[in-house]
């Protein structure tokens, strides 16, 4: 913290009289202050800075009796010597800031009013004033005040090109949408870094001012921050995939790989692999390096997308430990994945000696899912036995145990796993509410997911409910969460009516009527949405979904002309 305020300080010095600056000023006493102020020793600092608003380093001492001030809850105190620095030193940016920020923080709005006048007479054709008071009223929740002092500057300087941050956030703020989104496309000419700042400022347009948004941002020229902006909007108003439609275009070159990597990673934070995947093959046809190769093939393999991930994954052959722990697993998990157990097994145990006891285990058992996909158990079993003796406790074991329907033991292995995902809480979710120690038909089911016959899955999973009916609404919620990823609407439906009607009490009634209206959302349906939403809500106050429904009803409502209003 010190050396960035160090920096400031040089940085200031800069901004300097030039007859200052001439002196070669002392900047000692300024470093001093500085350190006390960083130890939060306040007081102990502004008396060492009041001395030194009467030298060559003043402008470093106000901005640094203003922070000090502002910590002591002093900054009346600033008003004062403010006025005389003003008086000796009127073409001075700096001890014109400070005023009108000190003004501001005291709310006298019409002395900051005044103080900004002052200074746009003292230094009259620069945009400086009119950046930094509108910022100020914008942070103060005045926009129309700030669009006003922007509007100013418009006449005053016959132009606004370097208020565009101002005046988009003044706009956003105001609800002119198409207006703040202009206005943010000019700003992140100037400033492409700014489109995450972009994308805050609008993220709150309503679902009727969004294809306007749009748009602004889609229109041409092509600009990567532009595209990057709205990337970042979609992705926050719950459509990923349009967001990368609006990076996807752009024309191949290094600002472009960075936006496509950089969504990449956003995409995998959210687990959406299969964006990640398309956005990292992207970036690699422009810059094919190693890296990208290898996470564009992880991306592709955490999507289920085996083949491609193969087709990716670093090739030839590995002749150092470094590739053995990185494209070697990836390679394995791929070929069980698509159906190849004995060609993953081929791989093990050609590199095995490149691998530790602990690689090869891990692989083992990747071998282990491979042979339970293609329908092997017994193969399964033995790549087991072959990773060695903590394989029984480990996540395959648990999966194997659950495929052959010993749902006691996966409830022990599969409880204590780090995996985190949602293949796994599906299954401990289901698996706790049952209270049977053995149940082959559910083994069957989750056998059948595991070999990516979801159709089987998912009619195997309704047909256990009838003889587990402790868990007949997790299982028919399961189902029913199968037939809506494989996008079959009146098989989901069917089965949350069922739910809603037969097991209105159980946990999982909120979370089918909560899916219901998504689905009718999305298909555009916002009155039966809005319809089911409410009644979510007042029929389930107490469920720990009912944020999530809130937040649905607004999208519903705001698509429903003259729907808007209040979430009960």
């Amino acid at each position: 913290m010190a050396a960035s305020v160090r920096r400031l300080v040089v940085a200031l010095a800069l901004l300097a009289p030039a007859a200052a600056r001439a002196q070669q000023p002392d900047t000692t006493g300024v470093y001093r202050a500085m350190d006390l102020e960083v130890a939060g020793h306040y007081r102990q600092a502004a008396a060492l800075y009041r001395p030194l608003l009467r030298t060559a380093v003043a402008t470093n001492a106000i901005l640094g009796l203003e922070r000090v001030y502002a910590q002591l809850g002093w900054t009346d105190s600033l008003l004062v010597p403010l006025d005389s620095l003003v008086a000796e030193s009127p073409r001075e940016p700096v001890f014109h800031s400070v005023q009108v920020r000190a003004y501001t923080m005291l709310s006298r709005d019409a002395d900051a009013r005044r103080a900004f006048d002052a200074w746009t007479r003292a230094l009259p054709g620069t945009a400086s004033p009119y950046r930094e008071y509108s910022q100020l009223l914008i942070q103060r929740g005045r926009p129309a005040a700030a669009d006003s002092i922007i509007q100013l500057a418009g006449r005053m300087l016959g132009t606004t090109s370097g208020l565009q941050l101002q005046l988009a956030l003044s706009r956003a703020a105001m609800g002119q949408w198409e207006a703040s989104a202009r206005a943010w496309r000019g700003a992140l000419l100037e400033s492409p870094d700014l489109d995450e700042a972009a994308a805050y400022s609008l993220a709150p347009a309503p679902e009727t001012a969004r294809q306007t948004v749009r748009a602004v941002f889609l229109a041409l020229p092509v600009d990567v921050g532009a595209r990057r902006a709205l990337a970042a909007l979609e992705t926050g108003w719950g459509s990923p995939a349009d967001g990368w439609a609006a990076l996807r275009d752009l024309p191949p070159d290094s600002e472009s790989v960075a936006a496509w990597t950089d969504f990449a990673k956003r995409a995998e934070s959210d687990e959406d692999w299969a964006l990640a995947r398309d956005a990292l093959i992207a970036a690699l046809r422009w810059r094919p390096t190693p890296q990208l190769a290898l996470d564009a093939a992880t991306a592709a393999l955490n999507a289920g997308d085996a083949r491609t991930a193969l087709a990716l994954a670093p090739a030839g052959g590995l002749d150092s430990a470094r590739e053995a722990a990185t494209v070697l697993p990836l390679r394995v998990r791929a070929l069980a994945a698509s159906g190849q157990p004995a060609q993953a097994e081929t791989l093990v145990r050609a590199y095995a000696h490149l691998l530790s006891p602990l690689q090869s285990a891990s692989l083992e058992r990747a071998v282990a899912f491979g042979w339970v996909r293609a329908g092997n158990l017994d193969q399964a079993r033995q790549a087991l036995d072959r990773a060695g003796p903590d394989a029984d406790s480990s996540d395959a074991a648990g999966w194997l145990a659950l495929y052959q329907g010993n749902l006691a033991g996966a409830r022990i292995m599969l409880r204590t796993s780090t995996d985190v995902s949602s293949q796994l809480a599906q299954a401990l979710g289901l698996i706790t509410r049952m209270t049977e120690d053995t149940a082959a038909d559910v083994g069957h089911a989750f056998l059948a997911l595991a070999r990516l016959d979801s159709t089987g899955a998912a009619q195997a999973f309704e047909q256990a409910a009838a003889h587990h009916p402790d868990a007949a609404s997790v299982l028919l919620a399961t189902s029913a969460e199968i037939h809506n990823a494989r996008h079959d609407t009146a098989a989901a439906v069917s089965l949350w009516t069922r739910i809603l009607k037969d097991y209105a009490e159980s946990p999982e009634a909120p979370g089918a009527e909560l899916a219901w209206a998504r689905q009718l959302r999305r298909a555009g349906n916002s009155a039966g949405a809005t319809a089911h939403l409410e009644h979510m809500i007042l029929t389930y106050p107490e469920s720990a979904l009912v944020p999530q429904a809130r937040r649905e009803l607004e999208l519903a409502r705001q698509a429903i002309p003259g729907g808007g209003g209040a979430t009960r």
